[in-house]
């Protein structure tokens, strides 16, 4: 029978808890505690200096919480204190409160949830970024944001243009070019012409943060050992690098090549009923920019094969190999992008750069024993090669 909860208004610091769940909001937290004799206490409300100060006077314990802004944070001082911190996914945390409590979503049941799910040793986790990371991430959103704003400003530009008989065709993106035709057209009131100009004087300056931020990026990822090495990857820029070492964390979480790829979404769908299994679109999990920027490289990377530019033989003769088999672009694109996550995992845990050579050589093309040490312990940096490279599949 399950045991009742008991509420409470502070943290017992002379009680040792199996683990704590807690529920962020921006000012307040609600927690749930565990104690190894099972005993459940909730607190409804309790603030973030107390929670600090609390932690900092118990012995070690595991603190779980949701996916939300204030979590790297939070967990980096808490891991300061010695405490264990785990991160559980949301989707998991709202179908435990529609089985468990009937749907009823308060920030004690939530608590709760999250503390039962943490026990849960199959239930995947989400690690928190440290220092360094959550600064790449942070500069990666406020670029994000730049990036968005000048899109938005200059297509309502065009489409406000349009409104008055004056359409910008999709190719022009030169602002001189949309100035110089804004300010001849005879169809545009001058009253509706300036604040156009003003707009288009706004999309100039977003121009100019975008380009700054960016060079600011491509010097931190020119200066990073661990960015070069990422960047030495076909189709893979210092935005990319940048972005995947901020999302990536420890490269030796993801125990198999294809961990990595269902980390950033690129996997297939999978839904089976019998005997009938059918594959659908990509689940489109993880980190969305990072997703966007790998498949927008996999797209240059395919133009570069059709061309005859790309120097991987191996790479070549597998996106050829897709492409007989009438792929679609898009899914030729995400199926490329995974491959290239395959390829930044195993260059990082070898620590060596992109070789053209090898990258794409399957397990199956490696020496007998080699091959029966791979499929033993399925560790990428046990793998041999002739020259010190690392072997790609």
């Amino acid at each position: 029978m399950p045991r009742k909860r008991i509420l409470v208004k502070s943290i017992d610091t002379s009680i040792s808890y199996q683990v704590i769940g807690i529920d962020l909001a921006k000012h307040l937290v609600s927690a749930c505690l565990i104690t190894g004799a099972g005993e459940i206490f909730g607190i409804d409300r309790l603030t973030y200096d107390d929670l600090l100060k609390s932690a900092e006077r118990m012995s070690p314990t595991l603190f779980c919480m949701e996916p939300c802004p204030e979590v790297h944070y939070l967990a980096e001082k808490l891991q300061g204190y010695g405490h264990h911190t785990k991160v559980i996914d949301g989707a998991a945390v709202k179908e435990y409160i529609k089985t468990h409590f009937g749907g009823q979503e308060t920030d004690l049941n939530d608590a709760q949830a999250i503390a039962f799910l943490s026990l849960d040793t199959n239930l995947p986790e989400i690690t928190p970024k440290n220092t360094s990371n959550s600064v790449l991430s942070s500069i990666q959103a406020v670029r994000e944001q730049f990036r968005k704003e000048y899109i938005q400003s200059f297509v309502s530009l065009k489409g406000i243009c349009q409104r008055w008989g004056l359409p910008i065709s999709k190719g022009v993106m030169n602002k001189n070019k949309v100035e110089e035709l804004v300010s001849e057209s005879k169809k545009i009131p001058q009253e509706v012409k300036d604040w156009l100009l003003e707009l288009l004087q706004s999309c100039r300056e977003l121009q100019k943060r975008l380009n700054k931020i960016s060079k600011y990026l491509k010097e931190y990822a020119d200066n990073d050992e661990i960015c070069q090495k990422i960047m030495s990857v076909p189709g893979i820029g210092p935005i990319t690098a940048t972005r995947l070492k901020a999302t990536i964390g420890d490269i030796q979480r993801f125990e198999k090549p294809k961990s990595i790829v269902a980390y950033y979404g690129l996997v297939p769908k999978s839904k089976a009923t019998g005997h009938n299994e059918k594959k659908g679109g990509i689940t489109r999990r993880g980190d969305r920019v990072a997703r966007s920027l790998l498949i927008e490289g996999a797209g240059v990377v395919l133009n570069l094969a059709a061309k005859g530019f790309l120097r991987s033989k191996p790479l070549n003769k597998w996106i050829e190999k897709k492409r007989k088999l009438k792929m679609p672009w898009g899914k030729l694109c995400c199926a490329l992008a995974a491959k290239m996550l395959r390829i930044v995992r195993a260059i990082l845990i070898q620590g060596t750069s992109f070789n053209a050579k090898i990258a794409g050589v399957a397990r199956c093309s490696l020496p007998k024993e080699s091959r029966n040490n791979v499929m033993g312990n399925n560790k990428l940096s046990e793998i041999p090669s002739p020259n010190g490279s690392v072997y790609i599949h």
